[in-house]
């Protein structure tokens, strides 16, 4: 009996063993399988966020091409290196999505000559960024060791360089994205209208739309034809609330997360992302100018030169003032060929009665204002009916500074650009109708009475550079 239930007991000892070593196995295989889920999980993670890491780069990149709008200082590039021509950057930052693991940022600007529009010489940026996160966890593959190579991780050498990771800068497994932006220019007079703040149109009876006058399909003679209308003449505001006051718009309408009342006349999209950064109008720093006038008053010509840039056709007035039949000229050449003339006006611009301040043909005018504006009537007279030969600029006034006004009032024809983003700006007309061509940029709008806003969509491609848009994106996968 006893060595029955000795057998008995031995028996019973192997048995548990067995089962032992068969949980423990499949606990194993239950523990190999999960921990490969969870490193395939936060590899997948790791991947996604080394993306976001790279396209981050390439927003860095464009702060900083939008910094060097303004005027200076302003602190563009700093902390950057210049290393051949190209710009380049690195930052660390923690990710608060993977318990503050540090992503490294690293950025190369450059200016490929190819990338130079021939139309106007703009330059176009080419951006390169890698983003890097580091992978937690053991050097090796998850499950699915395809998986790993499609993601294209760097476990024990680095993707880029082929190099063993210790001998790299970076001496732990870790995954790298890499992508290239093209960015773009973007003119300040993208837009038919742009306002920061109110923009307000008063009157069902305006009508704001586009043509193009380098297109013979869109213009004709390089002028506008209704009927050739194009329907780009957009409006945008920074607020969030744009009074169409059923005026025929057509064209998109943009707010920043806000709406659009009285629009039922609007033909385009009503859009609610919109934001633009204002860029400010410094005052011009020319080395030499032409002293003579140091203001106008009364019948009064000032010379365009046709070397752009001259300082014999750039004047720094300290105000226009013209009343009655006063006459401000603009004068080219007696053939109307290409000319150039700046003017920068440190105090206000009136024209009031029957005066005018006219721009010659062939005279390319640009006017840089630091007080208000004041014109009725037909007080500017551009006569190469072109609104891109009339560019007014307002100066950003010191902190603290009320902001100025620029009236554009009468029923006569208004023909320029005007990029004024601490202005508040206001056309009214107080006649049977009015005629605008060109593009508006104010801190406010408002748009009066009976007018017609014709945006010159050729507008897009010249003036002052205001911002800068990705045109093309991919990543590189090699």
């Amino acid at each position: 009996m006893r060595l029955t239930k000795s057998s008995q007991s031995g028996s019973v000892l192997i048995w548990t063993v067995i089962v032992i070593t068969v949980l423990s196995a499949a606990a194993a295989q239950v523990l190999h399988v999960v921990s490969a889920k969870y490193h395939n999980a936060l590899h997948t993670a790791t991947w996604q966020e080394a993306l976001l890491a790279s396209e981050s780069g390439v927003d860095l990149a464009i702060r900083e091409l939008r910094r060097s709008l303004r005027p200076a200082p302003n602190q563009a590039w700093d902390g950057w290196a210049n290393v051949n021509s190209e710009r380049y950057g690195i930052s660390v930052v923690p990710n608060a999505g993977l318990a503050g693991t540090e992503m490294k940022i690293e950025v190369n600007v450059d200016a490929p000559w190819q990338l130079k529009d021939p139309a106007n010489l703009w330059q176009y940026y080419r951006v390169r960024a890698i983003g890097t996160m580091p992978i937690t966890g053991p050097a090796r593959a998850a499950d699915n060791k395809q998986d790993t190579r499609l993601r294209k991780m760097s476990l024990r050498a680095d993707r880029f360089t082929g190099g063993v990771l210790t001998s790299q800068a970076v001496d732990k497994p870790r995954v790298s994205r890499r992508v290239e932006a093209i960015v773009r220019p973007v003119s300040a007079f993208d837009q038919a209208v742009v306002s920061l703040e109110a923009l307000n149109l008063n009157d069902a009876n305006i009508i704001i739309d586009s043509y193009d006058s380098r297109d013979t399909t869109k213009s004709t003679n390089g002028l506008y034809d209704v009927a050739k209308r194009q329907r780009n003449g957009h409006i945008a505001t920074n607020s969030n609330l744009i009074n169409a006051g059923n005026a025929h718009v057509y064209g998109d309408v943009s707010t920043n997360a806000g709406t659009v009342s009285n629009a039922a006349n609007v033909t385009g999209v009503q859009r609610t992302d919109f934001y633009q950064e204002p860029i400010p109008v410094g005052a011009p720093t020319w080395p030499s100018v032409n002293a003579s006038p140091s203001l106008v008053l009364g019948l009064t010509t000032l010379n365009a030169s046709a070397t752009e840039g001259s300082a014999a056709s750039r004047y720094v007035l300290s105000s226009i003032t013209l009343a009655g039949t006063e006459v401000l000229n603009l004068a080219g050449a007696a053939d109307g060929s290409s000319t150039h003339i700046e003017i920068y006006v440190t105090g206000d611009i009136s024209a009031t009665g029957l005066s005018q301040i006219v721009v010659h043909p062939g005279v390319k005018a640009t006017i840089y204002f630091a007080g208000g504006v004041k014109v009725s009537g037909n007080g500017l007279v551009n006569k190469n009916n072109q609104p891109g030969n009339l560019m007014m600029y307002g100066i950003t006034p010191p902190p603290n500074t009320l902001p100025k006004t620029v009236e554009l009032g009468g029923n006569g024809q208004l023909t320029a650009a005007v990029y004024a983003p601490d202005f508040y700006i206001h056309m009214n007309n107080t006649g049977t109708r009015g005629i605008a061509y060109g593009s508006f940029v104010g801190k406010t709008f408002t748009m009066t009475g009976t007018t017609d806003l014709h945006y010159d969509e050729a507008l897009g491609s010249m003036g002052r550079i205001s911002n800068y848009k990705i045109v093309s994106w991919f990543e590189d996968t090699r």
